[in-house]
């Protein structure tokens, strides 16, 4: 059985709106559905006052209506729904350690403006050891599929996991793949290229789409089916994925994996990108190669 589908619920429309999106998924991807209301431990201010039973009575009626809400949504599905006590960004982060995907909602900030995403959110995509989409409150499950699935591809870092995850998502939505590569030429460079009378945007831009054609080629193999456009822009990639993302159903993006305990670490292309896409965003984690470790395995037979 593949690995469950969770989604973090709390009553608000946030997270049925994230809640719709994971059943969905659920059902295209024939896993389970899990459903994770996480509420504060005992020692709190409210049991001190006495209002513990009403805090768990409270918590078990918003999971039972997300858990009809599911059922009815995706009745095929096996679907579950936990309490878990203390902290939701521990509860969540332990459950992703077990899930292929995390679903979460997001408090949309406008038609255009993305996402506000909160602290436990934030906390949570730094964290997580699956993948995590960003659903906004607002997003209508049911509304006319996107153009494509778009995904935002560095060469030089995690661009084979943002593409499986990009690939999967959009054969399971029959849609296309939209894979972007975004860079950016320092000035110092233009002005040695004018200097010596070169034109190191073109020289540039010609290894880009040559970088970017290698990497797409094994995944065109194995999804011979696929549509595919690959695109090279020389501009800010959060900017380039922003504008991309208005006609997209999803749009996949990287997020690298450190492992200093101190601050949260979603990076700065996702982090921006989360405040401007208009559609659910994929934020895949990968662990960075050594540039020796990717020499070595370019000189295995």
């Amino acid at each position: 059985m593949s690995a469950p589908v969770v989604v973090g619920v709390d009553g608000s429309p946030e997270s049925l709106a994230a809640l719709d999106w994971a059943a969905d998924e659920a059902s295209r991807r024939g896993a389970p559905l899990r459903l994770v209301h996480a509420w504060p431990s005992p020692v709190t201010p409210l049991a001190v006052l006495g209002t513990a039973d009403l805090e768990r009575r409270q918590a078990d009626v918003v999971l039972r209506e997300a858990e009809l809400r599911a059922r009815d949504r995706c009745p095929e599905a096996a679907v579950t729904a936990v309490h878990v006590p203390g902290d939701a960004v521990r509860a969540l982060v332990g459950e992703a350690g077990e899930a292929g995907l995390l679903v979460l909602g997001s408090r949309g900030l406008g038609t255009v403006a993305g996402f506000l995403v909160g602290s436990v959110s934030h906390r949570v995509l730094g964290r997580a050891a699956c993948p995590v989409v960003l659903v906004r409150r607002g997003e209508d499950p049911d509304a006319p599929a996107g153009a494509e699935v778009v995904a935002g591809v560095d060469p030089y870092d995690g661009a084979d996991e943002v593409l499986a995850h990009a690939f999967e998502s959009a054969a399971r939505l029959r849609l296309p793949v939209r894979a972007v590569y975004a860079w950016t030429l320092p000035p110092s460079y233009q002005y040695a290229g004018i200097a010596a009378g070169v034109d190191v945007t073109g020289e540039m831009s010609a290894q880009a789409r040559r970088e970017l054609a290698a990497l797409i080629l094994p995944w065109r193999e194995k999804y011979p089916q696929a549509t595919v456009v690959e695109e090279t822009v020389n501009a800010r990639p959060a900017r380039v994925l922003a504008e991309r993302a208005a006609d997209a159903e999803l749009l996949v993006v990287g997020r690298r994996v450190r492992r200093s305990p101190v601050g949260v670490h979603v990076g700065a292309v996702a982090h921006a990108v989360l405040h401007h896409a208009p559609c659910p965003v994929a934020v895949v984690p990968y662990e960075r190669v050594r540039e020796q470790e990717r020499g070595a395995d370019a000189d295995t037979p």
